[in-house]
């Protein structure tokens, strides 16, 4: 019998289709995972076989389920079950230490199941406690996809308790562009994660240095206009500009005004979650940047801005 998830109201979108969360120990998590079978790309029991393509098909988890095709791959193309990366994922932590029983899981998946966001949350004592006594929550997170559109990630993220903002501090463990070739090595998954633990000191240190790095106002607005805008935008530009200042959402005033994201006339929204009165450090920026990555709808837009909240941020540092 499939045990009760908890049904998450984070919700985002994988190439347009909808992304659903659900969150519970990994036994949970696992017979909620389905499977996976590569099939003939044909037409009927009498039809000819496509001698160039495969069909990828969802297996169903329920007697009321039907197998359903959710698309077409190369004859070449080898099967990354979301199953097996999630277990390796789970396998690499327990050879870092840590074991099963305490660890929290998120699953994401898309409408039709052929993507999946894993996550992992570590137990407490790797948090990390900011010097105002914030606290980040370190999480291994993983995504696949079976139909071979999206290449295998796997990164150490961290989340802010207070807001659920989510970022990418450190080097990805494991980023597999290729994986779903004949020459894929699913296996090194476990042993990459084992190893990768030893990346959690340097995270904090990165995270501790933001902290103790403090904020020039004029730095700010050069980094917005000429970094910021160009790598994101310039309406998250103005948005990061103003919280940083204020802690407050904005809206352009008119969206048409030509002026530099930090000179657009703006209308103050609500004070955005766990925000200060004015980021005095570069960890305060580090947190505007992850609201707003993490409020990106598209699944892989979020993950992508994530992971360039770093080398932004190292950016902003050199002015």
């Amino acid at each position: 019998m499939i045990q009760e998830l908890e049904l998450l109201t984070e919700s985002s979108t994988w190439k347009s289709r909808p992304v659903n969360y659900v969150a519970g120990t990994w036994s949970q998590i696992k017979a909620r995972i389905p499977k996976f079978e590569l099939s003939d790309f044909v037409e009927g029991d009498e039809s000819a076989v496509n001698p160039y393509y495969r069909t990828v098909i969802r297996l169903p988890l329920t007697a009321m389920e039907h197998r359903i095709p959710i698309g077409i791959v190369s004859q070449s193309y080898t099967l990354a079950q979301h199953s097996e990366v999630a277990e390796l994922c789970i396998d690499g932590l327990i050879k870092g230490g840590i074991e099963s029983k305490e660890l929290r899981c998120e699953l994401g998946l898309s409408e039709l199941c052929e993507w999946m966001n894993f996550r992992i949350y570590f137990p407490d004592k790797y948090n990390y406690k900011s010097d105002a006594n914030d606290s980040l929550n370190l999480r291994l997170e993983c995504f696949n996809s079976v139909e071979g559109n999206s290449r295998l990630i796997i990164v150490f993220g961290w989340l802010r308790f207070i807001c659920s903002n989510g970022m990418i501090v450190g080097e990805t463990i494991a980023e597999m562009r290729d994986i779903h070739n004949r020459h894929m090595e699913l296996k090194k998954i476990t042993e990459l994660i084992k190893d990768g633990m030893s990346q959690i000191e340097k995270d904090k240190l990165i995270i501790a240095e933001w902290e103790n790095h403090q904020l020039n106002t004029e730095a700010l607005k050069i980094w917005i206009n000429k970094v910021l805008a160009k790598k994101w935008g310039k309406l998250a530009a103005c948005r990061a500009y103003h919280i940083c200042l204020s802690g407050r959402e904005v809206e352009y005033k008119n969206p048409f005004e030509a002026a530099l994201p930090t000179e657009k006339g703006v209308i103050e929204l609500d004070r955005v979650p766990g925000s200060s009165n004015g980021a005095k450090n570069i960890y305060d920026v580090s947190q505007v940047l992850s609201w707003l990555a993490t409020n990106r709808n598209n699944a892989k837009e979020k993950t992508d801005w994530q992971m360039q909240i770093p080398e932004l941020l190292s950016e902003l540092r050199s002015y």
